[in-house]
């Protein structure tokens, strides 16, 4: 009892620890709470959207619900992200997912190698966004990637955006089975991949950055 101010303290933290024993994959939970934090404070996303999703073994991934951004500021707890089979059922949780799901969901069913896809609004990359137009590469960590190219559009949310997204990673296999990769959503946002969960999130931040640096040189 000595960490504990009084018993309510004790007995909140207990009844979290066992909660947290019952879901499966709590470390991943955990470590998606943290991404969800980062990617808000770090203004890599804004409140109207943004979802990531990791594979969580062989057939299921675990998914942001709905309205992350604008319900929860990016305030996520484990018990809010949602265990999500490859055929679209909910396995454990009580939330909604968001509609942009199936992306995620295709892209990992398409790609073994892809642990985590990450969709997000980041506010240098909204300005290539909205001008329908690839972020280049500008600094050395992109190198291998080469520029964030353009996804063909089609309107948010719908299987037609999910359709694009697959078939640009799609002809970039081979870069996509061996390293993070991103794109441009036209007029709406980037999608990233990754190996797990902190490698998609390193590039986001690296295709971010080269948003950033690319409009201070007028690369635009």
């Amino acid at each position: 009892m000595e960490k504990y101010t009084d018993y309510s303290d004790f007995f909140a933290d207990f009844r979290y620890t066992v909660f947290m024993e019952k879901m499966s994959f709590s470390p991943l939970r955990e470590q998606m709470c943290e991404i969800a934090r980062l990617i808000w404070e770090r203004r890599l996303t804004n409140a109207y959207g943004g979802n990531f999703a990791a594979r969580a073994g062989e057939s299921a991934f675990l998914a942001t619900p709905s309205m992350m951004a604008e319900e929860k500021h990016c305030r996520l707890e484990p018990g809010d992200l949602l265990l999500v089979g490859f055929d679209g059922a909910v396995l454990e949780g009580s939330g909604r997912l968001s509609r942009e799901t199936g992306m995620h969901a295709d892209l990992l069913k398409a790609f073994p190698s892809v642990g985590a896809v990450i969709h997000a609004h980041p506010a240098s990359c909204m300005v290539f966004a909205a001008a329908e137009r690839a972020i280049p590469s500008v600094t050395e960590a992109t190198e291998k990637q080469g520029e964030a190219g353009l996804a063909k559009f089609a309107p948010m949310c719908t299987p037609e955006m999910s359709a694009n997204v697959l078939a640009y990673f799609e002809e970039r296999r081979a870069l996509t089975e061996s390293a993070p990769l991103g794109c441009v959503l036209p007029r709406h946002g980037v999608v990233v991949t990754g190996k797990n969960l902190n490698n998609a999130y390193a590039m986001l931040e690296l295709i971010e950055t080269d948003a950033y640096c690319a409009l201070r040189l007028g690369r635009l």
